[in-house]
């Protein structure tokens, strides 16, 4: 347990102060920026390696990840959310795998598992998911050409948007409230 809580305070997820025990942490504008910027520093390089590296085994993966993308984004029930994330995932951890970094892995798995960032999949509309889902699609392209430079141009583009969608998404919520 307290090596969980080590971790929790590590990742930036929660803060350790004497007297008030853990705390779950607050993410200012800055912190959202930050996270998201250095995603868009890294993971576009890590999506070229994969798409030069991973092969017919990757494509394979990423087109399983499409496929449950879009059958949850089409089925709009209760539990399409939670599968929207699960292969939203799954498809940026099969990238991150096919890189054959391990370091890049690390220091990328804490970023895309944050959970203001899982949690932006419920504000989405549908064609904001489906935006996504083409995206993914296209670096699935990319993948199977072996072409590490539009992958790296795509994964550019997917986070930008993504940033964006999800700074307009708070910034509407902040105003409603």
């Amino acid at each position: 347990m307290r090596a969980a809580l080590k971790r929790l305070v590590a990742d930036g997820l929660a803060t350790a102060d004497a007297g008030q025990g853990i705390q779950v942490a607050q993410w200012s504008e800055w912190d959202i920026e930050e996270t998201f910027q250095l995603r868009m520093l890294l993971e576009p390089y890590a999506a070229s390696l994969a798409a030069t590296r991973g092969g017919n085994a990757l494509v394979t993966k990423l087109q399983a990840s499409n496929e449950m993308m879009a059958a949850a984004i089409a089925d709009r029930g209760d539990t399409s959310v939670a599968r929207i994330q699960e292969s939203n995932r799954a498809f940026h951890r099969a990238l991150l795998d096919a890189s054959g970094s391990p370091r890049l892995r690390a220091v990328l798995e804490t970023m895309i598992d944050m959970p203001i960032i899982v949690r932006s999949f419920y504000l989405a509309t549908h064609s904001e998911l489906e935006q996504s889902l083409h995206h993914h699609q296209d670096l699935t392209v990319a993948a199977q050409a072996q072409d590490g430079e539009l992958a790296r141009q795509v994964m550019q583009l997917h986070l930008r948007m993504a940033y964006h969608r999800f700074m307009r998404h708070r910034n509407l919520m902040r105003k409603s409230t």
